[in-house]
């Protein structure tokens, strides 16, 4: 189905979420990291990209700035802790208590909507 990046700092959370996109029949590429998800870009055009809440605000927006340099039909899913704050890249927003299932509607989802126009990404 559709080629997506997780990003995250918590392993058990991208393993699940991995499992679950998996099973549903999306290829997808966990990175632990910054460095991580800046490498994977680089290999790869992703379809849609998940970015966890532990993933400081700064280096969320770099990684949504590169991942729409790369591919600018890409669809960007964040999940917030308790502000939405710095979010305006995203396609859709869930929050920390979304479970793995949670992610996968947000996936299937996004990927079913029209893109919408992102400013600040030139």
């Amino acid at each position: 189905m559709a080629k997506v990046l997780l990003v995250g700092y918590i392993r058990e959370l991208l393993e699940e979420r991995d499992h679950v996109l998996r099973a549903a029949g999306h290829d997808s590429t966990v990175a632990a990291d910054q460095q991580g998800a800046l490498q994977a870009i680089q290999q790869n055009i992703f379809d849609v990209a998940v970015l966890g809440f532990s993933v400081p605000d700064e280096e969320r927006n770099e990684i949504a700035r590169r991942l729409i340099q790369a591919n600018t039909e890409i669809r960007i899913v964040m999940i917030y802790f308790d502000s939405v704050r710095n979010t305006e890249l995203a396609d859709a927003l869930i929050p920390t208590t979304a479970g793995a299932p949670d992610v996968l509607r947000a996936v299937n989802h996004v990927l079913n909507t029209k893109k919408r126009s992102k400013s600040g990404c030139s």
